[in-house]
């Protein structure tokens, strides 16, 4: 590929970033908002939320009757042929007989053991397991747009950087190549001074590519299409500094992953009541209320009709069912222990990972002190490297050099920018308190 060509690809790729500014600037806020209305996971946790309510009723947990109705119509049509002893006989061919009933009943468990009361529990327990759920679900959203938004504004000013790199080493190219007409022993430090540009200019063309990669997964999350363009605003992350014992204090308190891991616990809890429910009797009333009337227009009884209410009563109890009751409630309770440490143990992993990213924050913070201080003076460097090198003082090598240089020492500042900010969403969704702007 000819300069002419490459010159043409970056100023293809840098027009689509010029018109994705002109045509829509994307903040933050908007982002998160956009999010939350459309994330699909949030969506789904949403609609799951919906059916923990809609279970969570007394019908479905055992306390309301249940009533059923019920009628019929039998009509029938026989042909009969009667002898007698006497040696007299009846015959018709249509004998006709019509049959009509109906009825209402109630079927009503009044008792069960308490087991009615053991699941009103459990559904109320499973419509809060479901909005913790919803609550991590929003989190984790939240937490990755705010990410992919601070990397796509990172990347962005590392583009930055790659394209002054670049028109420093076209300018570089510019004087070689002037220095060249003067004798033929500046043409070694022509043909390396556009390799260099080719270089940067490969460089600069996969951090646009990055970029729009970027961008598409950022779409993703707000559940967007992937091939909206669009441009972040200009920022950097502002390093922020929280104490170790405000963010155990707060894991403990307010964590999301812990108060469904409680909620949890106390569905296994109630597990066990459930299981002992087999042990109690079971009482249950079923009136009712039931028509009939049937008719033989020529038989002995025209007519005969009943209707009234009617109740029943039903009492029982298990008494030996090869002692599974009693094997199912030592299971339940070796599961409500079992849950309990998997409980003590998820505290010690999640403060574990608390530490790790408070480290994490607290280096990236001096990380950033360092290098900011770094590509302050590196980017001097350069800039008077550049200067020697066009009155002839220093070499191609060091002029290269100090651009490398510069760059990396760009790369580590704004590297570390994102590692504080990566270090402080993470802490804000163990310490579920995620700062939404």
């Amino acid at each position: 590929m000819n300069l002419t060509k490459i010159k043409f690809l970056i100023m293809a790729m840098m027009l689509t970033n010029i018109i994705a500014i002109a045509q829509d600037t994307l903040t933050l806020s908007d982002a998160i908002k956009i999010g939350m209305e459309n994330n699909f996971s949030i969506r789904i946790a949403r609609n799951d939320v919906s059916i923990a309510d809609n279970n969570n009723t007394l019908g479905n947990a055992g306390f309301l009757p249940k009533v059923d109705a019920s009628a019929s119509s039998n009509n029938s049509f026989y042909n009969i042929k009667q002898e007698y002893a006497d040696g007299t006989n009846y015959k018709n061919s249509s004998y006709p007989s019509y049959g009509l009933s109906g009825g209402v009943l109630l079927n009503w468990t009044l008792f069960d053991g308490f087991a009615m009361f053991a699941n009103k529990q459990k559904y109320s327990t499973l419509e809060e397991l479901s909005n913790i759920n919803f609550q991590m679900t929003v989190e984790d959203a939240a937490a990755s747009i705010i990410i992919n938004y601070y990397t796509i504004a990172i990347e962005n000013n590392l583009l930055e950087n790659y394209h002054e790199a670049l028109t420093l080493s076209r300018d570089r190219l510019r004087i070689a190549r002037e220095k060249a007409v003067i004798g033929t022993s500046y043409q070694i430090a022509v043909m390396q001074a556009e390799v260099d540009y080719r270089a940067d200019s490969s460089q600069m063309l996969q951090q646009v590519n990055k970029i729009q990669n970027l961008k598409i997964n950022l779409n993703k999350l707000i559940g967007r299409e992937p091939d909206i363009n669009f441009n972040v605003k200009k920022l950097a992350p502002e390093v922020v500094s929280i104490e170790l014992n405000t963010i155990i204090k707060n894991l403990v308190n307010q964590n999301k992953e812990i108060q469904a891991a409680k909620l949890n616990l106390r569905l296994k809890e109630i597990a066990i009541r459930e299981a002992q429910a087999s042990r109690y009797p079971r009482i249950g009333i079923s009136p009712a209320y039931n028509f009939s009337r049937s008719s033989t227009p020529e038989g002995s009884t025209e007519l005969n009709r009943s209707f009234g209410p009617a109740i029943g009563i039903s009492a029982g109890i298990t008494l030996f069912n090869g002692f599974n009751a009693t094997r199912n409630i030592k299971n339940a309770r070796i599961y409500r222990d079992n849950q309990d440490l998997i409980n003590q143990s998820k505290v010690q992993n999640l403060k574990g990972e608390a530490i790790k990213y408070y480290n994490n924050l607290v280096l990236a913070k001096n990380l950033v002190e360092l290098e900011q201080k770094s590509a302050e003076l590196a980017k001097t460097n350069s800039n008077v490297a550049m200067e020697k090198y066009r009155i002839g003082i220093i070499s191609d090598i060091e002029l290269r050099d100090a651009q490398i240089k510069y760059l990396d020492a760009e790369y580590r500042y704004l590297n570390a920018l994102m590692q504080a900010k990566t270090a402080e969403v993470e802490l804000q969704v163990l310490m579920g308190a995620v700062n939404i702007p």
